[in-house]
């Protein structure tokens, strides 16, 4: 019972800085969706307009899709946002327009609303994780504020989670980002449905310009859930100075 009492602090620490950094994750996706992860900044960077014009003529399922300009790019990235969202409501119904307003075609076609929905799918999964590390870790907040168990180091903590990030990322770099989101999805998608889709067989991939514009997303993701990371933690610290518990509750 001694053995277990000396190791449940240093224990806590690490499911606290886990949940803690899941939580960060999970605000950080849910921050960016309102935005719709910059994807009109990162249209221009990534020269999106140009990929359109290149590939859209190659599509065989749709056509015309060279025409569509950045607004109308935008608007089709958040129509697919909100529907992966939402269970994937609304997928068959996203349409792309002629710079007239004239309606071109459907945007996708079945293959890829499968795809979308089984991405709906594990969006929900994952917010439940998130929404769940949220609650363990504000449990935790709560147990180290009145002084049930000592309270993790903050600049270790940082050190050690930032540390995590930054061996994932260069793991990450070492096998291949490209390698690691084939990987991802083979794992993670059901076996008999399409994931993978060459430009000229998808419109949806060349809206994403995939997988270059999850990457640089991911990244966007990872330094913002770092930030929010750490500004957890500090509100928990001013909070603890700020509104010090009476002694009679310390104990």
């Amino acid at each position: 019972m001694n053995k277990f009492k000396r190791f449940l602090p240093p224990l806590s620490w690490g499911i606290y800085s886990l949940c803690g950094l899941i939580c960060a994750f999970f605000l950080s996706w849910l921050l960016l969706a309102k935005v719709n992860f910059a994807y009109a900044w990162l249209h221009d960077v990534m020269d999106i307009q140009q990929h359109s014009r290149q590939y859209g003529p190659q599509n065989r399922h749709r056509h015309s899709f060279q025409y569509t300009n950045k607004s109308e790019h935008i608007r089709l990235f958040a129509d697919i946002n909100t529907a992966i969202h939402n269970q994937g409501q609304g997928l068959t119904e996203i349409r792309y327009h002629h710079p007239n307003g004239k309606v071109i075609d459907t945007l996708l076609h079945q293959a890829e609303v499968i795809h979308l929905k089984d991405v709906a799918n594990l969006l929900d999964v994952l917010l439940y994780l998130g929404a769940a590390a949220t609650l363990i870790w504000l449990l935790l907040a709560a147990i180290y504020r009145f002084n049930l168990l000592p309270e993790p180091n903050l600049k270790q903590q940082t050190k050690s989670i930032i540390s995590l990030v930054v061996l994932s990322s260069l793991a990450v770099l070492i096998i291949g980002p490209v390698k690691v989101f084939y990987s991802f999805h083979e794992w993670i998608f059901p076996e008999n449905h399409q994931w993978f889709f060459y430009y000229q067989e998808s419109l949806m991939t060349i809206l994403m310009k995939a997988p270059d514009l999850f990457g640089a997303i991911a990244i966007l993701i990872t330094v913002l859930a770092l930030v929010v990371f750490i500004g957890l933690n500090l509100a928990l610290h001013y909070l603890k100075v700020k509104f010090p518990l009476p002694p009679n509750s310390a104990n």
